[in-house]
């Protein structure tokens, strides 16, 4: 009975030592916040490099930050990577921003992110979305003028305000949505640096995931005016034929846009229409009527032209789908409103109010 007794007792010791290791708990100071992420196509190897940007410490005037990067054939790899490469345990449910590169874009673009992301509860899908024009490791690594904390710096310029209201706005949530939709196409703001600054000079357009190409910022102010049910820019700048001044601005603008379809696929019709509310101009045009009738042609004929360029991309950016959706009967197919939204035969209506008289000559 004693060697019972004395076996299970030496048993039991045994197995208390040689038992798993106690992980140590983190202390605060231990954690490393995750708010930007870049993602580079690397063209020799056709990987994916993922870096990160995380502050180290933080004083009134100065960021002390590390940017760590891994490449690996996916994106799962490249953060299995980083975990086993930063000595911090990685918060990443905070993250605020994501850039592509173009060349990611294209080549790779944005399905295995979106699904990674979408299937990792860890991982935040809120992230603001954009494309560089560039690598998007340079954009946080560089050094910009004035502007010592990065990190602040970059999430500041993706976060919207009504003086960026041409530019895109949307998070990695949106554009899966609008992807899986079957009625739309996502577009991502275009960031740039120059001049060690940081801008946005447009938009990017996407399809099936993967990036088309860029429209200038005229072309995303009357992208705008087209997207949202009611629209409001700070400004956009107009080319007037006979206009004693070659480039006119609006102070700002509203507008309201909406799309009346014939909901049949087989001989696709849509008529839009497009009210504007002008809140002055940077100069006097003459008689309010002729002026808002002036204002009438030079927006339709750039709606027409916008319509035309994106059918001819097979790209959607105005959710006109969605107005074939609600009228159509059956089952919808994305795939079969891709093929059809080329073929839409559509017809503008544009009307538009000056509350405002502009400046003198």
């Amino acid at each position: 009975m004693k060697n019972l007794f004395r076996i299970t007792f030496l048993i039991t010791v045994l197995v208390q030592l040689s038992g798993c290791t106690q992980f140590q708990q983190p202390a605060i100071e231990d954690f490393g916040l995750v708010q930007v992420v870049s993602f580079d196509y690397m063209e020799s190897t056709k990987e994916t490099k993922v870096s990160v940007l995380i502050p180290q410490v933080i004083t009134r005037d100065k960021e002390s930050i590390k940017v760590y990067e891994v490449t690996d054939d996916t994106i799962a790899g490249a953060i299995n990577k980083l975990s086993m490469k930063i000595d911090k345990t990685i918060v990443p449910s905070q993250l605020q921003v994501g850039l592509i590169s173009q060349k990611y874009a294209k080549e790779k673009g944005m399905k295995e992110l979106t699904e990674h992301f979408r299937y990792n509860p860890h991982f935040s899908m809120n992230m603001m979305m954009a494309v560089t024009e560039e690598d998007a490791v340079d954009i946080i690594t560089g050094k910009y003028v004035d502007e010592p904390k990065i990190n602040e710096y970059i999430i500041s310029l993706m976060t919207p305000r009504y003086n960026k209201s041409f530019a895109t706005f949307i998070s990695l949530q949106e554009v899966d949505y609008k992807t899986s939709s079957g009625t739309a196409d996502p577009t991502l703001p275009l960031l740039i640096k120059e001049d060690e600054q940081l801008s946005l000079k447009g938009n990017v357009l996407f399809r099936d995931y993967k990036m088309q190409r860029s429209l200038t910022i005229d072309k995303s102010n009357i992208l705008q005016l087209l997207k949202e049910k009611r629209a409001e820019l700070f400004s956009v700048g107009m080319d007037l034929k006979d206009s004693e001044r070659k480039r006119v601005y609006t102070r700002s603008l509203k507008s309201k846009v909406s799309y009346i379809s014939n909901g049949d696929l087989s001989d696709p019709q849509v008529t839009v229409k497009l009210d504007i509310q002008m809140n002055g101009l940077s100069v006097d045009l003459g008689p309010i009527h002729a002026s808002e009738k002036r204002i009438s042609q030079y927006f339709q004929t750039e709606v027409n032209q916008l319509i035309a360029e994106l059918q001819k991309e097979k790209v959607d950016a105005l959710g006109m789908g969605e107005a074939f959706r609600r009228s159509h009967r059956g089952q919808w197919s994305g795939g079969k409103w891709r093929q059809t939204f080329p073929k839409v035969r559509y017809t503008t209506e544009v009307t538009t109010e000056i509350t405002e008289e502009g400046m003198s000559q």
